[in-house]
């Protein structure tokens, strides 16, 4: 390895040590997980039961959840003291960005309404319709009214590849 250029080593016996590297590696989203999940294990988080990628510590007043997705994780629950004291020992120990209120988080986006959460996928229904050229069709109540009169009847695709997306 040859050193950043303007860094002059005072021995060219002396090398450069990384402290961490785990971008670009075949195993780094791996590694990152088997970390953050003994972390996350380390302060008495468990995983679900129904799903790996989510964590969860539980009290009698308080529950908070952590949601993982390759490096991207969702933190909430219902004690925000637990939540600030959560992201602030991840912040010390992984250096993390908190991107402040969730808005969008694969490909769903999550609105903050009075009384809860909306989650809608608008933003792939809308992608969806102008891929396949619906951006421009009338509104029906029921767009298959009257197609399958006759099933029989109904000549088979050419090309099927559109239909299967």
């Amino acid at each position: 390895m040859k050193p950043p250029p303007g860094f002059d080593f005072p021995s060219p016996n002396l090398v450069c040590k990384l402290q961490t590297s785990l971008y670009g590696l075949k195993q780094a989203s791996r590694q990152w997980y088997a970390k953050l999940s003994d972390t996350l294990r380390g302060l008495s988080f468990q995983h679900s039961h129904n799903d790996y990628s989510l964590f969860h510590k539980q009290t009698d007043t308080s529950i908070v959840l952590v949601a993982v997705y390759v490096d991207d994780i969702v933190v909430t629950g219902n004690d925000a003291a637990a939540i600030t004291s959560l992201k602030t020992f991840l912040d010390d120990k992984f250096k993390i960005k908190d991107l402040g209120e969730l808005n969008f988080f694969l490909g769903m986006e999550i609105i903050k309404v009075s009384n809860g959460l909306v989650v809608t996928q608008r933003k792939l229904a809308t992608k969806l319709i102008k891929e396949f050229d619906c951006d421009n069709l009338s509104v029906t109540s029921c767009p298959l009214t009257g197609v399958f009169k006759d099933s029989y009847s109904v000549e088979p695709l050419a090309d099927t590849t559109s239909y299967r997306k």
